[in-house]
């Protein structure tokens, strides 16, 4: 008899472990018509056959889609996922999913651009862990690389991401912290591009016009510097371009010598960490409310290295 219940006993294990359920993961970049993200899903992607999850990839058709990451999400949650990574195009404006996701029992991960604390607070949500960089502090690295490039004297303009979303808030915030405390440097031109090239391309030009001896531009995202360079190369102006993100098009515009400069952010590590901190918050796990991915200025001189960092999330 004992060794009939030993044996039913080890068949039932096996029996359970052929239909152990796998994990899955909602993925929702803001989009993926920009580089910056297809390495973050890549790199995810890549964690999540290692850890044996199912990734589940969705996002809208540009930068700011947030009715767009509003209905994914609600569908995800539909869909019963175990847990949802999100680089949210609004930081206020997904709080009623949010809620629904609290509801449903379904974690909620933030990668890149945060939700405000603030708001999530106000909503009495529980805390979203984070995971990205500190804008305001990488865009003071580029405050303090155009403070040397220009000698802390000449015209300036900035191209500001979406209002409303705090990364587009800290890099605007960081970069004009750093110039406008020097009296030589004047920041005459600002104005929003929404993270898009040819948005960066008709927004330049106009402030070209206004402010034909411009010396420098601070792009908050490559995809505006990329098309401010276009619009400063139709105009035959010398003029200085720094980005921000380190995407592949902006790395070969360092290389060609069109960028000075941009801001590397990591999106892989959001990607990897987005993955392990959703199997660890479905296991019972606390994770850390912020986790810092980090910053660093990318220029001809360790260009080379940044490259062959980013070929293995291809």
């Amino acid at each position: 008899m004992k060794k009939f219940l030993l044996v039913a006993l080890l068949v039932l294990m096996v029996f359970s472990m052929g239909f152990a359920k796998t994990l899955r993961i909602g993925f929702i970049p803001m989009t993926l018509s920009n580089e910056y993200f297809i390495t973050m899903v890549n790199a995810a992607q890549q964690e999540a056959k290692k850890l044996g999850v199912e990734l589940l990839v969705q996002a809208g058709e540009r930068h700011g889609s947030a009715e767009e990451q509003l209905q994914i999400m609600e569908n995800m949650i539909a869909q019963r996922v175990d847990a949802i990574c999100i680089v949210p195009s609004s930081s206020q404006g997904l709080i009623p999913v949010l809620r629904t996701a609290e509801r449903a029992g379904i974690p909620v991960i933030n990668l890149d651009t945060r939700f405000d604390p603030e708001a999530i607070k106000a909503a009495g949500l529980k805390p979203i862990p984070f995971i990205g960089t500190d804008n305001y502090y990488g865009a003071q690295i580029a405050g303090w690389f155009a403070l040397a490039l220009t000698g802390a004297e000449g015209k300036v303009a900035i191209l500001t991401g979406i209002a409303g979303q705090q990364n587009a808030a800290d890099r605007r915030n960081g970069f004009y912290d750093v110039v406008s405390k020097w009296p030589g440097i004047k920041v005459v031109a600002e104005q929003t591009a929404n993270w898009e090239v040819e948005q960066g391309y008709n927004v330049f030009q106009n402030m070209l016009q206004a402010n034909p001896d411009l010396k420098l531009v601070f792009a908050s995202n490559d995809n505006m510097g990329l098309g401010a360079y276009r619009a400063i190369k139709e105009a035959g102006k010398d003029i200085i371009v720094i980005g921000y993100d380190a995407v592949p098009a902006a790395l070969d515009a360092v290389k060609a010598g069109e960028f000075v400069g941009t801001v590397a952010q990591f999106p892989a590590e959001m990607g990897i960490m987005g993955v392990q901190t959703a199997v660890k918050l479905k296991n019972g796990e606390t994770v850390p409310d912020y986790i810092q991915t980090g910053s660093m200025m990318i220029f001809k001189g360790n260009v080379d290295w940044f490259v062959e960092y980013l070929a293995q999330f291809k």
